[in-house]
């Protein structure tokens, strides 16, 4: 065994766990509009269970339906009729010999008055940011109210099959509320010191014990909140709030960071490292006397080991990694590791649901919370012939589909290499990451055996010789180079030429565009000692960017102080000068620029399919990714799956 630390058995409280590999919680928005756990959501924690963790611990589950809704399609188990629906999602997991624990949630003063039609509830009359409304300041009868809310829903869960609970004290809900200095002010035995912040928890502990035995009890808690604002928890503090829950008696901690003006800390960005966060874990790991259950920003089951050989937790808290690969703890034991999709930490999935309040989705697994779409792979390619144009990542994609499908997968990729703009995309800061997701890919291909033909492009006479059955154009994009005076000067390049390396602007460099390949190719630039201008048409830089992404990139940008000519385009191009026109104005503003960088995104390279169109009247064809609209990665990947899905066989 590869990993012997991570496929040793555990103990939490009662329970026996096969391995050390836990799911964390995470938000998925699957359930409807009254709460009640969906086919789709009992099929994507089915999927996960399958991969061979030893315990899933689902997303957060509302307690009450009254007083906290934060989303419309929050899993609830807040009434009797929700028992019977998540009794068939525990039966869904429990076929796979894995645990399945319900994280128990009661958002306080983060839920949304304008689903409840109700002032939301707190320990004390403080919003939860800057902006949201003020909670009501709840009575003594509140708390008993909404701790008897807890231990019903408790009762229902046990009713359902539930292994254990999951008491939810982090991330700025109210539990957490509770713990904090800054958002509890209270004056009574629920406010000042750690024991009576820790008291609406330890009374709800107290309480399941009275009613339901050693039913096991889990707590997440933010070890340290991270956030530079006086009365948030700090490591020291969450220490101490901690120690008087062991004493109440629950049966393992379960530590995540950040808080809900900190979600970095908690889900971050690409740029954090592996394990930056494991000095909390162990922080907790040396002080108890439970099991500690900890994320790290675990990708890879190596480090996943290292950690538990470390001492640093005694269960590792699997999140995106379980999005991105439901399989990542079957491929670690069967010595597959090289073939787990990774994590790239693009934040998608956030996006997808805190910003659009839209099913939770990922960009390296087409699949993830749409398994009940594309359950069994059809394997009825008979071994006919299909030709992929283009090595990118709806290409791989496709191939890989395709080649699941016992179709004879011919890949033609005129470079040299894998990967298409994955290649160029790698090349700025803390994207190392996607050059794990090529070798991924790739390694995937090569061991189911497609044909993988580089450096050969694919002409027609090529693609006639193999006689395919269908054709799959994932060829690409072209950038975006608008027809305006100047462009075709010898001072004026590609966003994509400065990243690759194949291009050295010099000087003072304009950048136009802010997308995300415009601010990263910006930063490098900068990095590199060149005075740089960004110019934007939108009213700010980044447009579109989820603002974790936009946010975590600018604030390594900014500090280079680069000139932001926001709410501006460009005009005309003149020498080592631009002119460019705000929008709002009119005013034209000249700047000086010895180079100029375009980012403008990129459009298909129809010609390429119509030609193909053309030669193959019988052939079935597919246009993917790029080659059929802008896009990102995750647009590409999708693409690819389902064209490969769903070419007839």
């Amino acid at each position: 065994m590869n990993y012997p630390k991570l496929f040793s058995e555990g103990r939490i409280g009662p329970l026996v766990l096969k391995n050390r590999g836990i799911m964390m919680p995470m938000a998925t928005d699957l359930a409807d509009k009254d709460g009640l756990v969906t086919k789709r959501q009992i099929k994507y924690y089915q999927e996960r269970a399958k991969g061979g963790l030893a315990m899933i611990i689902n997303e957060y589950t509302g307690v009450d339906d009254v007083d906290s809704i934060p989303s419309i399609h929050n899993l609830r188990i807040a009434r009797d009729y929700h028992t019977a629906a998540m009794e068939g999602l525990v039966d869904a997991v429990h076929m796979y010999d894995c645990k399945i624990v319900a994280q128990l949630h009661h958002g306080g003063a983060t839920s949304n008055p304008s689903f409840t039609g109700r002032q939301n509830l707190a320990p004390s009359a403080v919003p939860i940011a800057d902006g949201r409304p003020v909670p009501r300041e709840m009575t003594l009868e509140d708390i008993k109210r909404v701790q008897d809310k807890f231990l019903a829903a408790v009762g229902r869960c046990k009713k359902a099959g539930y292994d254990a609970v999951e008491l939810h004290g982090a991330h700025g809900y109210l539990i957490a509320q509770f713990f904090s200095k800054y958002y509890n002010r209270r004056q009574d035995q629920y406010g000042g010191s750690a024991e009576n912040r820790a008291r609406f928890l330890t009374e709800i502990i107290a309480g399941i014990r009275e009613r339901y035995g050693n039913y096991p009890v889990i707590v997440r808690m933010c070890g340290d909140e991270m956030t530079p604002v006086e009365g948030f928890l700090t490591l020291e503090e969450g220490l101490e709030i901690a120690k008087e829950l062991e004493k109440a008696g629950i049966d393992a901690i379960n530590i995540s960071n950040g808080s809900a003006r900190n979600g970095d800390a908690n889900c971050e960005p690409f740029s954090y490292k592996s394990g930056w966060k494991k000095h909390v874990a162990r922080a907790y790991k040396e002080a108890l006397n439970i099991p500690v259950i900890a994320t790290n920003t675990i990708k890879d089951p190596a480090f996943a080991e290292t950690l538990l050989a470390e001492g640093v937790c005694d269960f590792v808290g699997l999140g995106r990694s379980q999005l991105a690969d439901p399989d990542f703890m079957l491929k670690a034991a069967t010595g597959k590791s090289e073939e787990i999709r990774q994590c790239i930490g693009c934040l998608y999935c956030r996006e997808r649901v805190l910003r659009d309040a839209m099913p939770i989705r990922c960009t390296v697994n087409a699949r993830a919370a749409r398994e009940i779409e594309f359950e069994q792979l059809a394997r009825d390619g008979k071994g006919q012939t299909v030709a992929v144009i283009g090595g990118g990542p709806a290409g791989m994609e496709a191939a890989r589909i395709l080649a699941l499908r016992d179709f004879e997968v011919h890949l033609f990729e005129q470079s040299d290499r894998l990967g298409g703009t994955l290649n160029i995309a790698d090349k700025p800061a803390f994207k190392d990451k996607l050059t794990r997701l090529t070798r991924t890919m790739t390694a995937q291909l090569d061991s189911l055996g497609v044909t993988i033909r580089l450096g050969q492009p694919a002409n027609i006479e090529a693609i006639k010789a193999i006689k395919p059955r269908a054709i799959i154009v994932a060829c690409g994009a072209e950038p975006v180079v608008p027809k305006l005076p100047g462009v075709d000067g010898e001072n004026v390049y590609l966003a994509e030429e400065v990243v690759a390396g194949t291009v050295q602007p010099k000087g003072k460099v304009a950048v136009v565009g802010t997308g995300l390949t415009g601010l990263e190719t910006a930063e490098m630039l900068c990095s590199a000692g060149h005075e740089v201008a960004l110019v934007e048409m939108a009213p700010e830089i980044g447009p579109g960017i989820f603002p974790a992404i936009r946010n975590d990139e600018l604030g390594r940008l900014l500090v280079h102080k680069p000139a932001v000519y926001a709410g501006h385009k460009l005009l005309f191009i003149d020498g080592n000068n631009i002119t460019v026109e705000n929008m709002s104005s009119g005013e034209k503003i000249q700047i000086e620029a010895d180079s100029v960088v375009l980012a403008l995104g990129v459009r298909p390279r129809k010609k390429i399919f119509d030609e193909l169109k053309e030669a193959f009247p019988e052939a079935e064809i597919r246009a993917v990714g790029d080659a059929r609209r802008g896009g990102r990665i995750g647009d590409a990947i999708r693409d690819g799956f389902e064209a490969g899905y769903t070419i007839r066989g």
